[in-house]
Formats: C-alpha cells, structure tokens, sequence
C-alpha cells in the first residue's frame, strides 16, 4: 500500500475544488445538509466548465484562480437570489441526516476504491488502450497553452477550432497544478474521486428521491453504488473513456432534479430542497455533463421518455398532484392548460431526440455484439453485460423491487424507466450491424460495451427500491426476534451492521471480480503491453535530460511514443493515434534513418531533431494505420545511418538526427 501514497495529495486537491467551488454555491442557496453537499459536486464542475470559455476571453491563463473567482462571483449572486425566494428549509440539516448519507456514500466508494487499486496496480499507472494518448496529452495541451477551452482543443487537428468538451482535463490540469502530480498521477486522482466521491454521492442522492429519505435507503444506495461492475469500474478501463465516465457519474445528480421538479420525488421537503434548487441542480448538472461528454444529452433523453409521459398521463387524467411536501394537492394550472400542455409536452420531447440523435450521430464503427437476443437479454439481467459470469444477487435485488413497485400505483413508473435502456443494450448486443441499428446506437458509436456501461440507468433504481424493501423485511425480522434477548437494542444494531456487511458481499461477488479481472488486462505492462512497457516508460521519463526544450521529438503514436508530450513534457510530432496532422511528417518519415535529403529539409522545417523508436508492439496489433511509422519502429540501427542512440532502456531507444 505504500506505493499508493502518491495518490492523497492530488486526491486530496481533487475533493477541495470539489468541496471549495460548490460548496459555497449550496450555502448561498440555502440548503443544508446531504443535499448542500450532494448540490455541491455538480455545482462545483459546473463552475470549471464555464470558466474554461470565460478564461481565454478575458485573458486569463487556466489555473485555479480562474474558477475561484468565477465561484465568488456566482456564490454572491445566488445569495442575492436566495433572498427573494422564501423561507429557508432546514428539513436536510441535521448532523445524523448528513453523516449518514455522507458515509453511506463512503462506504460504497471504498468498495469501488478496492477495486480500483487491485485493478490498476500503481498509483501512476498509465491505461493500455486507444484514447489513452489523447487524454493525458490534452491535459499537457492546457498547462502548456494556458487554456481549457472547448473551443481551443485542437490537439488532434492543430490549427482547427471545433468544439471538443474538456471539463475532464481542464479538472485534471487542475489537480496538477494544486497538488504538483504528474499528469498521470492527476489522471489517475480523479478518476479515484469521479468513482468513489462523486457517483456514490450521486447514488445516494437518487436513491434517496426515489425510496425515500431513510437511513435504510440511504445505507443500501451506499452499498448499490458498487454493485455494478459495468459503471464505474469497467469504464475506467474500456477505452479509455475519462469524459464519458465523468459524465455518466453525473447522471444520478440529473435524474435526482428532473424527479424532483416532475413530482416524482420522494424526499424534496426532507432534503431541504426547493424548485429554484431543484431546477439550479437539474440545469447545472446537465450542463456540467455536457461539458465532459455530449452522450449525456442523450443519455437524459431517453431517461426522460418515461417520466415525461407519467407526467402526461397525469395530466389527462385531471387528478391532483404530489405537492412539494409529497401530499396530493390541487395543480396550480387549469384542468383545460394541464391538458394542452401535456399534449404538446410529448411531441416537444420526442422532437428533441429526433434533434438530438440526428446532430449526436458518430462514427458508425463495426462493434457488433457476441450474443444473440435472448443472449443479450440473459447477459443484461445478469448485470454484467459483456464481461465474465453475472451478478445474480443483483439481479434478485432487481425482481425485488419490480414486486415491490407493483404494489405502489406512483412508484410503477420506475419500472418502466428500466426497459428503454434493457432495450437499447440488447440491440447492441444481440443485432448484426444495419442501418436500423445504427439509426438507434450511432450517438454511441454502435458500441455494445458504452452501452452496457448504461444498464445501471434503467437497473439501479429497481435495486435500490428492491434492497430497501428486503432490508426493511430483515429490519421487522430482528425487532421480532431482538424483544427475546438481553441487549434488544444492541442486538439490533448488530444485526443491522451485519445485515450492511451481507448486501456489500452479496454485491462485489462474482461482479466485483469479473470487472476487476477486465480493468486489470487494461493496465498491464510487461514487455507485450500495448503502449507503455517498464523499459519505455523508464526512457520517456529521463527524456527531459537529453531533449532540450523547444525540441521535437518524432514519433510513432501507435505504440505509445505520443506518450513523451505528457510524460516528460517535450513535443511530438504526432500526439494522438487518430489525428489530422501535417502530411509533410510522413514524408519526413520515410527516410530519415538514412538521412536523404528530402527527409533532412523536412525535419528541419518540422524542427524535428530526435527520433523515439518504441518497437512494433501497437495499441491496435498489425494496424495498417500505423505503416507510415514502420521506418522509426523497430530501427536496425546499423542501417540508421543518420541516427546516432542517445539513450537506451532494453528495446526501447531514443536516437538524435545526426546526419542531416
């Protein structure tokens, strides 16, 4: 364990901008409790996106100070706001109603937090896979340029000025700067804090609005948080998606404040909430997910398909509806206004996904399933599609709670809630490639395994309504049984606790260690390891020694040499796999080891004076996209004639240009 204590300090940064930038925010709206701080986490990330666009237009280099300031500014203006809004609520302060939630969330985030340490091996550890390059390079890309703007991320097109979301590496420059980490160790910190601080919290907060605010609710969402190896775990790995995760850990924070303001929620006057809150948490969550990941756009759109036409049919039907404290009341609107509303909310909604998917669409790549549909279907209910074996105490959480929101006419709706996403994953899993499937997945790239990173969505308010209900049948068990013993009280409680423990061990069984074993193959490095080995990762960090700033250094970015722009902070000539890059650094590379004139005038003009040859062992294995780098992977270097080796670690050597 002591080579994991690198990672506190830049852990540590992580949650203070997390706790520093909204918490504030939370107070001046004068919420209190879990819900202050759950507000908080949104809020805060929020606040970084918009300071990313502002910083540049005001001439501000990107460091902390940017959204600090940003945070006051907006921190006086909701104060100024509060005050008109009316009287404060104090129902969410308390210290047993937040400590509970709060170390409920602990608890799942540190099942979350084991995993994560066995899978990723050290607390630097660079992930294995094809984005890999881009991320970690992005963040260099802002601490070098001074800005985290969306608009002025050009690492893969230089020179172009399209919109690319950059809250994760703009929050990841962030900790690097607080807490002077590497850019990997700044990675791999806020990754630790995405999955184990900001999604259990998220969860909690859902579970909460959907069951209710109890100390039993709060404690099993605690514990649900971890029982999908699908998200957040597997994610850390696939990929590798930083933005993505980041995104979808925002989610539960999104659905919390769209409930709330459908008067579907069942906790709004127990949290403290108000619609001013409801509304600030629902729009500044969303907006901060867009800002990691455009997905999550989508991701709320179908979540919204079922509550919205709950909604409707409420309003067609005339009845009264939950009021803010829960009880039914008369709708503010006309029976006659209730109805036309409805009737033009639907189509509005279903406008928005045509819009939606229509401008959302990707890459249309051929990543088809490996089941077919009652594969996929079995795969999906097995909670852990696409990796090995299933979760079944899961998935019988999961019936529990069908049966128990089939006895609640308002809570049915959950139900339903789970069928779009079931839905949508077992097209991706149990189709072959077409055109209607693309028309359904292409904001997903057609890829079953983001999509399976989604089952939660539909799954995990099901669970938590479904553990809730058996931790309230065990709970009337023990007060029955403990009126028999010496200790009612204490025997009780230490039942509880182990009934806590059981569900925890029930849900990381054969889930926990099939995701464990699928995010491990991600960060492997012996000699065989996709990007970085020990040998290259060695040699990349004592480049700085032997490459003088403002040198280039030419590279090959299939088999991890992009990696020296973030690692030792020297340029490459291609710092991303799948970039727009100067078709000048193919010709130069096609005869600079043997120095022909062609090849020196280029590497002069591309101020190109090292070479960095990291062997043939690719991200993508026999890519043809990688042959344009064949001459600098792999280098005989008796035939090399116009490099000369400047460092060696085993196979892996950077050579000067020497003989132009």
């Amino acid at each position: 364990m002591i080579a994991w204590l690198p990672l506190i300090t830049p852990t540590a940064a992580a949650i203070f901008l997390l706790v520093a930038l909204g918490l504030p925010l939370s107070l001046a709206l004068r919420l209190r409790g879990f819900f202050a701080i759950a507000v908080a986490i949104p809020a805060s990330l929020a606040v970084v996106a918009i300071a990313s666009v502002l910083a540049p237009l005001v001439k501000v280099h990107w460091s902390p100070l940017a959204p600090f300031a940003l945070g006051i500014v907006v921190a006086v203006l909701l104060l100024f706001c509060a005050r008109r809004v009316g009287p404060v609520r104090r129902n969410g302060a308390g210290v047993h109603r937040t400590l509970v939630p709060v170390g409920a969330a602990a608890l799942g985030g540190l099942a979350i937090a084991v995993s994560l340490i066995l899978s990723m091996k050290s607390a630097d550890a660079i992930s294995q896979t094809f984005d890999a390059n881009f991320h970690l390079n992005a963040v260099r890309q802002i601490l070098e340029t001074g800005s985290a703007s969306p608009l002025d991320m050009d690492l893969a097109a230089p020179g172009s000025h399209t919109y690319y979301p950059t809250l994760w590496h703009g929050f990841v420059a962030l900790v690097a700067q607080l807490s002077g980490a590497s850019i990997p160790l700044a990675t791999n910190a806020t990754v630790f804090v995405v999955c184990t601080v900001v999604w259990p919290i998220g969860v909690v907060l859902l579970g909460r609005a959907l069951a209710g605010p109890s100390t039993r609710v709060a404690i099993v969402s605690g514990i649900v948080s971890a029982a999908f190896p699908n998200f957040p775990l597997s994610l850390a790995g696939y990929g590798v998606l930083y933005p993505n995760l980041l995104a979808i850990a925002l989610a539960p924070f999104i659905f919390t404040g769209i409930i709330q303001l459908c008067g579907l929620s069942n906790a709004r006057r127990a949290e403290g909430s108000s619609i001013v809150a409801a509304a600030l948490l629902t729009i500044g969550s969303l907006g901060a997910a867009i800002f990691a990941h455009p997905n999550a756009i989508h991701i709320t759109l179908i979540w919204m398909i079922v509550p919205a036409t709950t909604l409707v049919y409420r309003a067609l039907r005339g009845r009264r509806v939950p009021g803010w404290s829960g009880a039914l009341v008369e709708p503010l609107l006309p029976r006659t206004a209730r109805r036309t509303t409805a009737l033009f909310g639907l189509p509005l909604l279903g406008l928005a996904i045509v819009v939606a998917w229509a401008i959302g669409r990707t890459t249309d790549n051929p990543w088809e399933g490996k089941h077919e549909v009652p594969g996929a279907l079995l795969d999906a209910l097995g909670m852990t599609p696409r990796l090995e074996g299933h979760a079944w105490p899961v998935t019988l959480l999961f019936l529990f709670g069908l049966v128990a929101i089939a006895r609640s006419h308002r809570r049915r709706w959950v139900g339903y809630g789970a069928l779009i996403p079931l839905a949508f994953y077992v097209i991706a899993d149990g189709f072959p490639a077409s055109e209607w499937r693309t028309f359904f997945l292409s904001p997903w790239y057609s890829d079953p395994w983001r999509l399976a990173a989604l089952i939660w969505v539909g799954a995990l308010p099901l669970v938590v309504i479904g553990a809730s209900a058996a931790a309230a049948w065990f709970d009337l068990g023990l007060r029955s049984s403990a009126r028999f013993l010496p200790h009612p009280r204490i025997s009780r409680i230490v039942g509880l606790t182990f009934g806590a423990l059981f569900l925890l061990a029930a849900t990381q069984g054969a889930g926990a260690f099939a995701g464990v074993q699928y995010v491990s193959t991600k960060y492997e490095t012996d000699a065989a390891a996709p990007l970085l080995d020990t040998d290259e990762r060695a040699l990349l960090e004592r480049l700085e020694s032997h490459v003088p700033e403002g040198q280039v250094i030419a590279n090959n970015p299939w088999n991890g040499g992009a990696l020296a722009y973030a690692i030792a902070d020297r340029e490459v000539l291609v710092p991303h796999t799948g970039g727009k890059y100067d078709p000048r650094i193919n010709e130069m590379l096609e005869g600079i080891a043997t120095g022909t004139p062609q090849a020196c005038s280029l590497s002069h003009e591309l101020n190109a004076r090292f070479v960095l040859d990291l062997g043939t062992h690719y991200v993508f294995p026999e890519t043809p996209r990688a042959e344009p780098y064949r001459t600098i992977s792999g280098i005989d270097s008796a035939d090399a004639t116009a490099l000369t080796e400047v460092d060696r670690e085993g196979e892996a050597v950077l050579y000067e240009i020497t003989g132009c």
